[in-house]
């Protein structure tokens, strides 16, 4: 066995070999789309440019190597139902991205895409973001590209859920009723939110992988059928960067910090982790430190002021309508950022704080750091001054969470938009027929046949996380009930999120729920086929 497994590790020279020719030939194919600079050492800028394309070719140069070493291994070794739900769900949404081509794209993704064909990092949507598109338009050169990638990744991540699950039961039966555990991968929010190139796409499957991970890996450790080998080995290398992405692409994600170290102790029962933990903490302040350094650089303070826009505005009406001493004191630190006069204007004609945030250049102030301090904490006192009126604007935010950004469908028929004018330069931009891909984006997305802008009757609830919210909320309570701590904590693991996200939306989208939305689905399903199972186990027994 153990001369086996040395055999598979063995590096496969005939894939590095057509690794190094592939290298070679993305030289040609990034001048379709990238346009950076290679050995121009003319001023410190293109010097600075330079080395950064070297870097991010090397790095791509490693990720060809892994690439072609997986495929050349999965082609002898790797499990056919895995390779079967993998190449079928992949199937699906490539006949879904050829009726949309070039896929969905609705906003902050052509700036994403607009830095990255430059190697420029993208700190807003964090540079791990930029870093995948980027190696994903090496692969194939055209804003699809991204998108082609983002399904291959999603359809190996599906294809180990189901994989994990039907391991769990020795019988045949698991194995034929597979096809449920396909089931919330193909409702409408999940094969669009496929195609859609922004972080919490990818993110919402790396984040039910991690979880999925760890409870059967909890399965395996209770049962003793997991060695140690495999545990410290690359397995364990394999969870470790899984938790530090889950970790690190989102900024809510940031108390899975706390929550992975808690979970591998509680799930270990008394092992010692203690090195794993520490290996985890090292990679995330390794790979933390550029975005906050970047984003420092780039954007300040303003990704954090988008968070507290929204219910800012009627908190500032409220402040402002009592007008006590110590509401004017707070109106002041208010005004020192946001201009406060443009905010009640705003407020009177109906804009939201988000709007005026990106629609109106006076809501903003020349501000320092302390004035942002003084600010937060004004904005803080004003919560616990009117907590009604901050309460109101949450929930109603909260509800009304079911809406997408932009109309994706004008993408190649209006006018006079710099985005969709850039965006129609580039490579294999163009749908196949726009016509289809209008009808087949307003199914997915719930519209009227005539205007994308009406929703049918469904499309807020189908498009609403609250439904797998309510899911956690009874699964959780159940394991309370019974005492399964493990599954418990696994499952208010991902909760966590829904108040974080409730207190920060800077808007009313069903994006930022929807890792919670995939994870409450995938769970509802889950407890279906492990229902099944047992049920078809118990009628298999014998009499008697």
């Amino acid at each position: 066995m153990e001369a086996a497994g040395s055999r598979g590790r063995k590096v496969n020279k005939t894939a590095l070999i057509i690794a190094a020719l592939h290298f070679v030939v993305t030289f040609f194919t990034d001048r379709l789309i990238f346009c950076y600079a290679w050995f121009d050492f003319s001023t410190a800028k293109e010097t600075l440019r330079s080395v950064e394309t070297v870097a991010v070719k090397l790095v791509f140069f490693v990720l060809l190597i892994v690439l072609w070493q997986v495929v050349f291994w999965a082609a002898k070794h790797a499990d056919r139902f895995f390779l079967k739900v993998a190449g079928g769900y992949m199937l699906v949404m490539s006949v879904l991205l050829l009726l949309t081509w070039p896929g969905i794209w609705r906003m902050d993704e052509f700036g994403l895409l607009s830095s990255s064909v430059q190697l420029f990092p993208h700190f807003w949507q964090n540079y791990i973001t930029s870093v995948f598109y980027v190696l994903s338009m090496m692969l194939l050169p055209f804003p699809a590209g991204v998108i082609i990638v983002q399904c291959a990744c999603i359809s190996l991540i599906v294809a180990r859920l189901i994989t994990l699950c039907i391991q769990e039961k020795s019988i045949g039966a698991g194995k034929r009723m597979w096809l449920l555990l396909l089931l919330p991968f193909l409702m409408f929010p999940v094969l669009d939110s496929n195609l859609y190139p922004i972080r919490m796409s990818l993110y919402a499957f790396l984040e039910v992988l991690l979880i999925a991970e760890l409870f059967f890996l909890s399965k395996r450790i209770k049962k003793e059928t997991m060695s140690g080998k495999s545990w410290k080995s690359g397995y364990w290398i394999y969870i470790s960067a899984l938790a530090v992405l889950v970790t690190l692409w989102r900024t809510e994600a940031i108390y899975y910090l706390v929550a992975y170290p808690v979970l591998l102790l509680v799930i270990g029962k008394g092992r010692r982790y203690a090195g794993q933990i520490i290996l985890y903490l090292i990679a995330f302040v390794i790979l933390f430190a550029p975005q906050k350094i970047g984003e420092r650089m780039s954007s300040g303070q303003q990704y954090e002021l988008t968070s507290v826009v929204l219910p800012l505005v009627p908190l500032v009406e409220a402040a402002h309508e009592n007008a006590d001493e110590k509401d004017r004191e707070l109106l002041e630190n208010i005004d020192q950022v946001i201009n406060v006069e443009v905010t009640l204007q705003g407020a009177a004609q109906g804009k939201s704080g988000i709007n005026l945030f990106w629609g109106e250049p006076q809501f903003q102030r020349a501000y320092t750091e302390d004035d942002f301090r003084e600010f937060k904490a004004a904005y803080y006192q004003l919560i616990m001054k009117y907590p009604r009126v901050f309460l109101q604007e949450r929930l109603q935010t909260f509800l009304d969470s079911s809406d997408l950004l932009e109309n994706t469908t004008e993408l190649f028929t209006k006018e006079n938009v710099p985005n969709y004018e850039a965006f129609r330069t580039y490579p294999l931009a163009k749908p196949l027929n726009n016509e289809i891909r209008t009808g087949v984006i307003k199914k997915l997305e719930l519209r009227t046949k005539e205007d994308y802008d009406k929703k049918l009757a469904i499309t807020d609830f189908v498009y609403s996380a609250i439904p797998a919210i309510g899911l956690l909320v009874i699964a959780s309570v159940f394991l309370l009930i019974k005492r399964k701590w493990t599954m418990l904590l696994l499952l208010l693991t991902v909760a966590a999120k829904v108040p974080l996200v409730f207190l920060t939306a800077p808007s009313r989208l069903f994006m930022y729920y929807y890792s919670v939305y995939l994870f409450g689905y995938c769970v509802l399903f889950y407890i279906i086929y492990h229902f099944c199972i047992t049920k078809t186990e118990k009628d298999c027994r014998p009499a008697g």
